[in-house]
């Protein structure tokens, strides 16, 4: 018999079992064609998340998080090196994880789940992909704010350390 777990909300439990509850009645989206998305906030990135049954038995939690921006080499050369390094030094240690897409820095993962996920599934193959991956969140937002960073309307998202020194005028 599993143990049973419940939420502390200030501090007092409130009774629920996380192990029955089911993300958005999963057992009822076995009938409902697509799949079902969720997003959050996370050290002020947003994390979205794609949740997907293949049949059967399976299913695929698909996470993608925006890291931010990824300078121009005119911006700042040596802020865009740092980070090239960086997304090389994270691909290298954990896997194909992150990625420049469209001039953004793109975290991304698949988990393989077992369906119908329960809330304690879905929140641990949240963290399987988020956990390892704090450092180089932490040293990508040394260099670039996170997208969800309290910022004055215009400024850069490179922080002014980063940024090219103007030359003589």
């Amino acid at each position: 018999m599993p143990e049973n777990k419940s939420v502390l909300i200030g501090g007092k439990p409130i009774p629920i079992d996380l192990n029955d509850l089911r993300v958005a009645g999963v057992q009822a989206l076995s009938t409902v064609d697509g799949p079902v998305h969720f997003d959050f906030a996370y050290r002020d990135v947003r994390v979205a998340g794609r949740y997907n049954e293949s049949g059967g038995n399976t299913a695929v939690l698909k996470v993608v998080a925006d890291l931010g921006p990824m300078p121009f080499t005119a911006e700042s050369p040596h802020a865009r090196t740092t980070l090239a390094q960086i997304v090389d030094h994270a691909n290298a240690l954990l896997g194909p994880i992150l990625k420049v897409v469209q001039g953004r820095i793109l975290l991304g993962s698949e988990v393989a789940i077992a369906a119908p996920a329960s809330a304690t599934q879905l929140v641990t193959a949240f963290a399987r992909v988020l956990i390892p991956a704090v450092p180089y969140l932490d040293l990508v937002s040394l260099v670039v704010r996170p997208p969800l960073a309290a910022a004055r309307p215009g400024e850069s998202a490179l922080r002014p350390q980063w940024r090219r020194a103007a030359g003589p005028r």
